[in-house]
């Protein structure tokens, strides 16, 4: 057989946007005064207890749990870099702490109750 025989040509990958793994947190907090309402902290990395205290970097948001849930990527893409913050929150005002990342389904196999 000669080299004319065989046919090959490359095949690039297929190009996909950019795709960070890294878990992020919604930390909820109550706010001070009078009027208790929840302030919306998206955390970058796990959060990090210190005496009474959590270490967190990532951004304040203003929209609510729900559209947070279901946007934080593009949230965080559309944040420009100047507005991330790395801060000490009291563990008294934490409401909750929610991954974003984590996505529970139930399987299949279980029984609907």
């Amino acid at each position: 057989m000669s080299e004319r025989d065989f046919a090959i040509g490359t095949v690039g990958l297929p190009q996909v946007g950019k795709v960070n793994n890294k878990p992020r947190y919604l930390v909820s907090l109550e706010s001070s005064g009078k009027s208790k309402t929840i302030i919306h902290f998206i955390a970058f990395d796990k959060p990090d207890p210190q005496l009474g205290f959590i270490a967190v970097k990532g951004i304040f948001c203003d929209k609510s749990e729900d559209e947070i849930v279901s946007s934080f990527a593009e949230i965080v893409e559309q944040t420009p870099k100047e507005y991330i913050l790395d801060l000490l929150l009291p563990t008294h005002r934490i409401v909750c702490i929610r991954s974003l990342v984590f996505n529970a389904n139930k399987p299949s196999t279980l029984p609907n109750k």
